[in-house]
């Protein structure tokens, strides 16, 4: 069964070129920005950590993800310690501000004995996470989502992997038992029609399900 209308799911994101660290004097302080690509909430939790260990003398290691696209995007944010509201969100607005996803940024400060207030730490989380997305770049990403078609007869199985390619979809796996069963990734906007296009060609045996 067809579970989602391309409709609400954009074809294209954007998200950080490379991983970088900068560092970002502010006054006294000193900032780091630690950023790159992620493709889930493990990716984010395991760089976080890392750095932060690597970062363990520093005063605070705040840090700021987003993954996905849409109403099913993910957005998480830490102010590790600094006051409310002051370090995370600043941080994650940054990544919202230049419309990226699939990113992470670690914010890391060295306290250099003069307090910045409330204002001043957000300005200058803002700033250091906005001098590590730059440094970072930019890349556009297709959007592709997972698709399983069940019930193939192996008489329509070439017939089937055509199908998917022309519509530039990426096949994974093939498993064979008395029918086959495709594992494909197709953009959002074309499972719709290939759907339909599979029931065709298979007369009605086969079915193209989401996941």
């Amino acid at each position: 069964m067809l579970k989602m209308s391309s409709e609400t799911t954009p074809e294209m994101y954007t998200t950080v070129a490379r991983a970088v660290r900068v560092r970002v004097p502010v006054g006294l302080c000193r900032f780091f920005a630690s950023v790159r690509e992620i493709n889930s909430e493990l990716e984010a939790k395991d760089f976080i950590d890392t750095v932060s260990k690597e970062f363990a003398d520093a005063t605070h290691n705040a840090w700021a993800y987003k993954i996905g696209y849409g109403d099913q995007s993910i957005c998480r944010s830490s102010d590790d310690g600094e006051p409310v509201n002051t370090a995370g969100p600043p941080m994650l607005q940054a990544i919202e501000g230049q419309g990226l996803t699939n990113v992470v940024v670690v914010g890391t400060r060295y306290f250099g004995g003069v307090k910045l207030g409330v204002g001043g730490l957000i300005r200058a989380y803002r700033d250091t996470a906005q001098a590590g997305l730059a440094e970072a770049g930019r890349r556009q990403e297709i959007i592709m989502i997972p698709i399983t078609v069940v019930n193939v007869d192996y008489a329509y199985l070439g017939d089937v992997l055509r199908e998917i390619e022309s519509y530039r979809g990426i096949i994974d796996t093939l498993a064979y038992d008395e029918q086959v069963t495709v594992k494909a990734n197709v953009r959002p906007a074309d499972v719709a029609d290939l759907q339909k296009r599979v029931v065709d060609l298979t007369r009605g045996q086969a079915e193209l399900e989401v996941g």
